[in-house]
């Protein structure tokens, strides 16, 4: 569940169970964030990962597959895919290879080709 709809669901429960039971209800402060969204905001395993050149992150593991997104040249994203994964033959970025990594940018989830990235620590 997202903060953005666990907040707003929390503040009407607390609204509803003071009218509910007449008193007075005493709310966490708005700082406090819910033990399953904080752990959630950060995957298991994650490997930085630069790019090379601006590359469109994309629902398959193929070139022209839906593009959901761009990661910028220099950006780093969370490959969450290791060892990478074979998909479709590509020439990019200098590289001709079909090693794939499933990355996460600024809450977008895809594919992009491997050889457009290098690791960062």
């Amino acid at each position: 569940m997202k903060l953005k709809t666990v907040v707003p669901a929390l503040a009407c429960a607390v609204v509803l169970g003071t009218a509910v039971a007449g008193g007075t209800a005493a709310a966490a402060p708005a700082t406090a964030r819910p033990a399953a969204v904080a752990q959630a905001a950060a995957p298991a395993t994650c490997v930085y990962a630069e790019a090379k050149e601006s590359v469109k992150i994309r629902n398959a593991r193929k070139v022209n597959a839906t593009a959901l997104g761009l990661l910028p040249k220099g950006a780093l994203g969370c490959r969450t895919s290791t060892p990478t994964t074979a998909g479709e033959s590509y020439d990019l970025c200098g590289v001709k290879d079909n090693a794939w990594s499933e990355i996460t940018y600024r809450g977008i989830r895809g594919w992009i080709p491997r050889g457009c990235t290098v690791n960062r620590a």
